[in-house]
């Protein structure tokens, strides 16, 4: 057998793949076992392809405005084959490019489903055979896949989230069960390519975890979008007639669709690699690791959506790396520990939703709070853009100026969010964000809107209206 691997990644997901890239600038001997595709869920069938589906939502939505910006009405009909298709393109170029990186960092790549037989050996189910590998390091990052629920039947027109963006087939009616970050985006979206779009959510409200404020702002826009939202109930059968979908709910009321989108959470992908054997401990389906993310086996290691509930790419980034460093302890003594402080998350609905620390509630039931908030459509920009759906919220520790949390609701959200996510991460109070000069015109401006009215001094919002504590 070879000599050993200083580290393998079991997974090439995001966590895998950026782990590897970074244990690779470590001047380390990486290998990577990946049973499917470079850049796992995120790349493949998640973020990626329902960002690039979004991009050509949006670009309908432009053209059926073209009026409202002085140009001739445009008809626009959109051909979901075809922007499949462009989908399809954006990720293999996406896959193709990590593919290069680990070529140029001399990452080796090997196709197979990996089973751990030891902390330090890893077998690989090659297409033409099986290869055992060893390592000094392991880190386990396997991710994760979508739940399926017994009550739906398994049906060529009954999708989970990973399913949905193969479909040629543009949905006429179509009910996402689950009103979460998934479900509200990819309704979102395939109402503004067409399709009739009714949400289920069981619990009382969309986001059920964001701020509540913002949320239902959120769902209003949704529902003058014609997206119908039913909240506080949960779908009791599902039955196949004609070619539809009979879906009963426990209200007692019935909707007929000839598609439905389940998107009620993941599994962690953690059954049949082998962890049993080897003593790893264990909490219902996650690993459990410590600060440096080391499972109860010293020498292995895990990351992603195996250990943690974020199951967020950009976390799974940030713990793959972490993961790196700490396994070839290029950490602190006795290692670097995963900083969980600040994550930012966002909703790539039309408008989008994004946020950061705690929402108003959370943020209420521990500590004296202020909060502001600063309406898009008073921005120079949003006008310009036609954009003035949403506003901006930061809520402050009313005596310390901390932020403790901020949620954005409108064009570029998620670009918005980045720079309160670095204010908090540096601990810088909401008075210098507020003092920091923001380029204009642009949506940036009303984070600065909102930090000058949490002091008072917010410029373009009457004085009744700046904060309230």
């Amino acid at each position: 057998m070879p000599d050993p691997y200083d580290i393998v990644f079991l997974g090439g997901g995001p966590a895998g793949y950026q782990g590897a890239i970074r244990a690779a600038q470590l001047g380390a001997k990486v290998a990577v076992v990946e049973r499917e595709f470079l850049g796992g869920v995120c790349l493949n069938w998640g973020c990626i392809p329902t960002k690039t589906v979004r991009a050509s939502a949006e670009m309908g939505r432009m053209m059926s405005r073209a009026k409202e910006f002085g140009f001739s009405p445009v008809e626009a009909k959109p051909d979901i084959a075809a922007i499949i298709a462009r989908k399809e393109r954006v990720v293999n170029s996406l896959r193709g490019s990590i593919a290069r990186l680990f070529l140029a960092r001399k990452v080796v790549l090997l196709e197979g489903e990996g089973v751990m037989l030891s902390p330090h050996c890893i077998e690989v189910r090659l297409k033409d055979g099986t290869q055992k590998i060893e390592a000094k390091k392991i880190v386990i990052a396997t991710g994760s896949r979508p739940t399926r629920l017994a009550l739906f039947p398994q049906s060529p027109r009954i999708f989970t989230p990973d399913e949905l963006l193969k479909n040629p087939v543009l949905p006429v009616h179509m009910v996402v069960v689950g009103g979460g970050a998934v479900g509200v985006e990819m309704a979102a979206i395939f109402r503004e390519l067409g399709s009739q779009i009714t949400i289920i959510e069981a619990q009382e409200r969309l986001l059920p975890q964001e701020d509540g404020d913002i949320v239902s702002t959120l769902q209003s826009i949704l529902t003058r979008r014609k997206i119908k939202v039913m909240c506080g109930v949960a779908v009791k059968t599902v039955m196949e007639i004609d070619g539809a979908y009979q879906v009963l709910l426990s209200n007692g009321s019935e909707l007929v669709a000839d598609t439905i989108l389940v998107a009620v959470g993941r599994q962690r992908n953690t059954e049949k690699i082998g962890l049993e054997k080897l003593g790893v401990e264990m909490d219902h389906g996650r690993i459990v690791v410590n600060e440096y993310l080391q499972t109860s086996v010293p020498d292995l290691f895990a990351a992603g959506d195996v250990i943690g509930d974020w199951m967020l790419a950009h976390v799974a980034f940030a713990e793959g790396i972490c993961a790196a460093e700490n396994a070839l302890g290029q950490g602190l003594d006795p290692g670097t520990p995963m900083d969980y402080r600040v994550v930012p998350r966002c909703v790539f609905s039309l408008p989008e939703y994004a946020a950061v620390g705690l929402s108003e509630e959370q943020a209420a039931a521990s500590h004296p709070v202020k909060v502001a908030k600063f309406p898009f459509k008073a921005l120079g920009m949003a006008q310009a853009m036609g954009e003035l759906e949403g506003m901006v919220k930061i809520i402050c520790h009313a005596q310390t100026d901390e932020i403790l949390g901020a949620h954005i609701l409108g064009a570029h959200a998620a670009e918005c969010v980045a720079e309160v996510s670095l204010a908090m991460k540096a601990g810088l109070p909401s008075r210098m964000v507020m003092n920091t000069i923001h380029t204009h015109p642009t949506l940036t401006e009303a984070v600065q809107e909102v930090a000058q009215a949490l002091h008072g001094q917010a410029i373009h919002m009457p004085p009744e209206a700046q904060f309230n504590e």
